[in-house]
C-alpha cells in the first residue's frame, strides 16, 4: 500500500514538473511576442511623430498660401490694385561688398 502511495505522488510530481515546464516555456514564448510587438510598436510611434511634423509643415505652408490669395483678391478687388507690368518694375543694386 505505501509502495503504491508512493508511485502516486511521484507520478503526481513528474505531472506537476512537466506541467510547469511547459507553462514556462509558454511564458516565455509570450515575453518574446510582446517585446517584438512593442518594438514594431515603438518604430511605428518614431514614424508617427515624423509624419506628424510634416503634416503640421505643410497645413502651416497651406494657410500661408491661403492668406496670400486671400490678399491677393482683396487688393485686385477691393483696392483695384494691378500686378506691375515689366516697364513698371524698378529694382535696386546695391554697389560694393555684400554683408553677410
Amino acid at each position: 500500500m505505501l509502495n503504491w502511495f508512493n508511485k502516486q505522488i511521484n507520478k503526481m510530481i513528474a505531472v506537476l514538473v512537466s506541467i510547469n515546464f511547459l507553462l514556462s516555456l509558454y511564458l516565455i514564448s509570450n515575453i518574446y511576442e510582446y517585446r517584438i510587438n512593442f518594438a514594431k510598436n515603438e518604430s511605428l510611434n518614431v514614424v508617427k511623430e515624423k509624419l506628424q511634423f510634416e503634416t503640421d509643415l505643410l497645413l502651416k505652408e497651406l494657410e500661408e498660401q491661403r492668406s496670400q490669395l486671400t490678399l491677393r483678391k482683396i487688393a485686385i478687388g477691393k483696392l483695384n490694385m494691378i500686378t506691375p507690368s515689366n516697364k513698371n518694375l524698378i529694382f535696386i543694386n546695391k554697389k560694393g561688398k555684400m554683408h553677410e
